[in-house]
């Protein structure tokens, strides 16, 4: 996923910049936000890390990407730290790269997978923001190619990602409250909206047009 993986991709990891200026993406998100989301909160994640990293030398080199896929597989207080910190990298690395300045429309490559399997953009964009409310307490709203290379939602809760061995993540909408409290206080739902308003279609065609040269995870 260009674009979309920390600077630094193995151990010590490093916070990737965001892709547009904190101010970018106002009046929708406005850069108080993008701030301590991105400079504040993200990079706290990547602290943490790396803390968790430095008492497991065996895993040192393995992608932020390899992380989060087989986070399973590692000790239980690893996993633990893995699952937090890791996750909250890539699904941060992912939301961020979802939006850019003015948003963009779906190409028509694009349009004719989402009409496909939603039927209409109109009927995608409503899907997004019923799951997306539905969200209980923290997590994400995800567009992933699943392993079928159907496009569908899906909720994670927390800092869970998608089984990243058998699904694509194309976009994820972050419902954590730091990501809409500042500026929107309880209006998720305008918040969602306003998200609509920035997101980058063209990015998720990019992805979506890898799907099918997805590679072994390393």
């Amino acid at each position: 996923m260009k674009g979309m993986i920390t600077v630094s991709d193995h151990y010590p990891f490093t916070l990737n910049p965001l892709p547009y200026k904190p101010n970018d993406l106002e009046p929708y998100i406005e850069s108080e936000t993008i701030i301590l989301h991105h400079q504040v909160l993200q990079q706290r994640y990547v602290d943490n890390l790396n803390i968790a990293l430095s008492r497991y030398p065996q895993y040192q080199d393995w992608s932020l990407k390899a992380l989060v896929a087989y986070s399973d597989t590692f000790p239980p207080v690893l996993k633990n730290d893995i699952q937090k910190y890791a996750g909250g990298i890539f699904n941060h690395d992912i939301y961020f790269n979802s939006m850019k300045p003015g948003g963009s429309t779906p190409t028509t490559e694009t349009l004719q997978q989402i009409n496909q399997y939603f039927g209409s953009f109109e009927n995608l964009k409503k899907g997004i923001k019923l799951s997306a409310l539905s969200v209980f307490g923290s997590g994400y709203t995800w567009l992933i190619c699943n392993g079928a290379c159907q496009l569908q939602l899906i909720n994670t809760a927390n800092q869970d990602t998608p089984p990243l061995t058998i699904v694509s993540p194309l976009l994820n909408l972050d419902m954590w409250e730091h990501s809409y409290y500042l500026q929107y206080k309880t209006s998720k739902e305008q918040y969602v909206d306003n998200w609509m308003k920035v997101v980058d279609w063209n990015k998720t065609c990019d992805l979506l047009s890898c799907v099918n040269k997805r590679t072994n995870i390393q």
